[in-house]
């Protein structure tokens, strides 16, 4: 769930608006069954350990019909990631979807824009990925 807060920060952040061309873990359709544009997140597995210490991977996808849009979008949260690399911070909650707290969060990018291709209404598919690690409360 920590995704939908590093989302919440990137709306913050002014990347774009929740639900609106910001989404967590989907890509939802417009109404007429056509995918709406935007960006998502979407979490992955990462190593699991006793320590306190967690990690969570992440990719964050853009789908836009201009080619240049979606690479736009991702590189500009990309280039604000490596900005923020190395800075320890506290993330925001996301009422009324969820309140837990993240403190001592640590964001990493891993990758950069990769064209993953493009869907079955013609729009381009790309993705970035990144890292997560924050302190659990025991």
């Amino acid at each position: 769930m920590i995704a939908l807060h590093i989302l919440k920060l990137l709306a913050n952040e002014g990347f774009g608006t929740i639900d609106t061309d910001m989404f967590f873990e989907e890509a939802p359709l417009n109404g007429q069954g056509v995918p709406k544009e935007g960006v998502w997140i979407v979490e992955r597995g990462a190593a699991v350990t006793r320590f306190t210490t967690q990690t969570q991977n992440f990719d964050i996808y853009s789908r836009y019909t201009s080619k240049l849009t979606g690479y736009q979008k991702l590189e500009a949260i990309l280039e604000y990631l490596q900005e923020a690399y190395g800075e320890v911070c506290d993330l925001p909650t996301v009422p009324p979807y969820s309140e837990t707290e993240y403190k001592n969060v640590r964001i990493t990018p891993t990758s950069s824009v990769d064209n993953v291709g493009t869907d079955e209404n013609n729009k381009v598919v790309r993705v970035i990925s990144g890292s997560v690690q924050y302190e659990r409360s025991l």
